[in-house]
């Protein structure tokens, strides 16, 4: 008796023996052919994307942040935001996310008396 492995998602299901033979690809839905399937969703396309561009902007953020004004002159930026701003705006945020919290709290709280 052969031992086999299988994946199973809801697109298509992965079998791997413990032979080291070719992975097989079966589709769940008969009717489905391989040359059907188009490629990612959109959504899955921007998420992906969102995510790059999230560390990206956190890694420019941090260093723009950090970095000695003297580095950033020496690679040729010479015009940024004051550094004011790294401090005020994570800053607004969160008080920000508090107040509304807290409105949210009271508002609920005169309603339900």
């Amino acid at each position: 008796m052969e031992d086999s492995y299988s994946v199973c998602s809801p697109r298509r299901i992965l079998s791997v023996s413990k032979k080291r033979r070719e992975a097989t690809v079966s589709f769940a839905d008969p009717d489905v052919k391989a040359s059907e399937f188009h490629g990612p969703k959109p959504a899955e396309v921007y998420g992906f994307v969102g995510s790059i561009t999230t560390v990206v902007a956190t890694v420019i953020f941090l260093v723009w942040a950090y970095v000695p004004e003297s580095w950033l002159h020496s690679i040729g930026i010479f015009y940024y935001p004051s550094r004011y701003w790294a401090l005020a705006v994570p800053a607004y945020a969160m008080m920000t996310v508090y107040m509304m919290n807290l409105v949210e709290i009271l508002i609920n709280r005169s309603m339900f008396k």
